[in-house]
């Protein structure tokens, strides 16, 4: 099954157990309590504390991250982004280079030439990132980040030629 679709069925049965526990709480609060709503409430407690272990292990990576970060500021360091960048991957890798291109703006056939000129070679624009890596025999990381450097050093000639042109300190 899906992650995306586990992880909203785990909130949704979360939030109906909230609900559970609310209506046996008020049941209680009204003397209505019967041996059914006693079970019924404690059922539906045990179920969320189930299910909120099941939510946390399916959110293990984004956990990790905040926890790392919160960290991080308390010590007052640097944050690292790994686990972003990995995401990126996982979600772009499967992308046609020409809709990588229209996401990040960048135009097609000047990407494709400077790509070749750095040994990676696009035969079909509409060949997936992963499809790409494979061919050239390079991993998908690397022909991503290639991309992105081509992508800023062409939107950026200006700024490079400045910082060429200042001294150095």
């Amino acid at each position: 099954m899906n992650e995306t679709v586990l992880n909203v069925i785990t909130i949704i049965a979360i939030l109906i157990m909230f609900v559970l526990l609310y209506v046996t709480g008020i049941a209680f609060v009204l003397n209505h309590a019967t041996t059914g709503t006693l079970l019924v409430h404690k059922l539906a407690a045990l179920i969320i504390l189930m299910l909120l272990g099941i939510h946390a292990y399916l959110r293990h990576c984004t956990i990790r991250r905040l926890l790392q970060e919160c960290i991080a500021i308390a010590r007052n360091q640097h944050i690292r982004h790994e686990d972003n960048i990995g995401f990126l991957i996982h979600n772009t890798k499967n992308q046609s280079f020409q809709d990588l291109c229209a996401w990040f703006a960048c135009d097609v056939s000047s990407l494709r030439q400077k790509l070749l000129e750095n040994h990676v070679n696009i035969k079909n624009t509409e060949d997936t990132l992963k499809r790409i890596a494979q061919e050239n025999n390079k991993d998908i990381f690397e022909i991503f980040l290639l991309m992105m450097k081509l992508h800023v050093e062409e939107k950026t000639p200006s700024d490079r030629l400045f910082l060429s042109t200042c001294p150095k300190r």
